[in-house]
Formats: structure tokens, sequence, C-alpha cells
């Protein structure tokens, strides 16, 4: 199991959009802990820490170990979301929610394919139904994304999420014959036939 990092995190006492737009300019994105059934704690925390654990192997399925500035109070969180500013593209705002070590998650994985499917050789047409997968883990368990090769993949043949691999201690969510990607003729429809109705 890889090494839960830590980042610390400063108390924020005055919250508000004034405040937020100060502490920006100072270099600090406000953020929020929340979850567990605790009450939510408004934090700040530099950009470049955030960074770091996204570019990381896990990215926004890491598991942190957040710490205080100048104390010894801890807690495990993962990123719930991120506000970016639409045209810059910086940080502007994270969620973070606290996680139990002991107890699952539900986490949505990426699916990264690579390889040229032989039915794509033969005149084919590749196309990803689905470019992530949900699954349900303990937080030491989640992977920071799922890498499949599809080079074996021949007309009219199909990836699904039943041949997606096995990961120790993860469950997929989903059914195994729904279709994560398909080849087949550049005129043909794909339909996932066991697609289900959005809840």
């Amino acid at each position: 199991m890889s090494t839960i990092p830590e980042i610390v995190v400063f108390p924020r006492e005055k919250t508000g959009k004034g405040n937020a737009g100060r502490l920006r300019k100072e270099g600090l994105i406000p953020s929020v802990v929340y979850g567990l059934d605790v009450s939510p704690s408004s934090i700040s925390v530099e950009p470049k820490t955030i960074g770091k654990i996204l570019h990381s192997e896990k990215g926004l399925n890491a598991v942190m170990n957040l710490r205080l500035d100048n104390s010894d109070q801890t807690r495990h969180v993962m990123i719930k979301d991120l506000d970016r500013h639409p045209v810059t593209g910086r940080l502007t705002h994270v969620d973070f929610i606290r996680v139990d070590m002991d107890k699952e998650v539900d986490a949505s994985i990426e699916i990264e394919l690579s390889g040229l499917p032989k039915g794509v050789k033969e005149g084919g047409v590749l196309t990803i139904v689905r470019h992530d997968v949900e699954v349900r883990c303990l937080p030491k368990h989640l992977p920071g994304g799922l890498k499949v090769d599809v080079s074996g993949l021949g007309m009219d043949e199909a990836i699904r999420i039943g041949d997606l691999p096995a990961l120790e201690g993860v469950v997929y969510k989903l059914d195994a014959k729904r279709v994560v990607a398909v080849v087949h003729m550049s005129n043909a429809k794909v339909v996932d036939e066991d697609s289900e109705p959005e809840e």
C-alpha cells in the first residue's frame, strides 16, 4: 500500500465572497471539509499542495492525511470537488470529504484504453461508450485509474465491465454486461443493450 501523503491546511475563521477573494490574493485556496456526520470546517490550502496531489499516481482518488497548521490535529480526507477559474483554469475552491479508512467509499475510476484494435485495422471504428466506472472499496484500495489493452478487439467485439481487470478489494458497481468500448462498422449504431435509465 502506498504511503498516504500529508497536507497542511490553515484555519479560516471568516467566510464569504470578500474573504475568499482576499485569500486568493494571498495565494491560498478557500476550502471546506465535511462528511462523517461532523460539522463542516472552513479552511484554506496552498494551490501547489493540491497540484501535487492531482498529479500523483492516484490523482483525485488519493487519500490524504489533512493536518491543521501548528497543530497535531489530523483527519483522512479525499477531494470531493474542485472549482476552477473559467478563463485561467486556476483552482478557486476545493471541497474535501472526511473518510473512515475502515469503511467503504464509492468513487469514479477513469478508464484508459491503449492499443489499436484489430477490428480498426480491418476498417472498423472504435467507439468508447464510457470513460470511467463506478467502484466501491476501502479508501486504501482506490486505484488512480484503469489501463485496458484493446489491441485484441476484433470487429463487432466489445470490452465490457466484466472484462475489466480484477483489483484487490474493489467491486465494480455496474453490471458485468455493460459496454465500455466496442469496434463496429462505421455506419453501425452502438447500443448499450444493458443500459438502465438514470436514477
